[in-house]
């Protein structure tokens, strides 16, 4: 089980960082929104891009994704390690939809978040989901002690 929580935080941690720079707006500077005669009423606001957003809503599913791994280490009761296997795959899914269908990506298919971006996420949201399987089986094979062997202890 400790090898799965150890591959649950590596995957949170790639949905954590990887969209932060494969967005459209990464390294870009908006801090001039005035124009030329300094007057900023004047100005256009500027307006993110979509991906810009799904990247910094990917940080919703993966830092709790990144604390149920690491709670995932310490777990020893069967009923801990089942819930902590559905959260798990929760938020594989909702890695998945944030790019696709609840925020988004940019609509041009050649920019990088449609082309780097998007496609590690879906593969990572994939990997979680399977992962929190590969939890919840193992987790109802588990003792109800917690233990894998021998008699209990009161």
């Amino acid at each position: 089980m400790k090898v799965l929580a150890v591959l649950i935080i590596v995957v949170a941690l790639v949905i954590i960082i990887v969209p932060q720079y494969t967005n459209c707006e990464y390294g870009q500077d908006h801090s001039t929104s005035t124009t030329s005669s300094g007057d900023a009423a004047a100005a256009m606001p500027y307006r993110m891009m979509k991906c810009y957003w799904s990247a910094h809503a990917e940080i919703v599913a993966g830092v709790p994704l990144l604390a149920v791994g690491a709670l995932l280490v310490f777990a020893r009761r069967k009923e801990t390690t089942l819930a902590l296997g559905i959260v798990t795959a929760v938020l594989g899914v909702l890695t998945i939809l944030i790019p696709t269908s609840v925020v988004g990506t940019c609509l041009n298919d050649q920019m990088v978040c449609n082309t780097e971006m998007k496609p590690t996420l879906l593969i990572a949201g994939g990997i979680t989901v399977a992962l929190g399987v590969a939890v919840l089986v193992l987790g109802q094979l588990r003792r109800e002690d917690g233990g894998s062997g021998g008699a209990a202890v009161a």
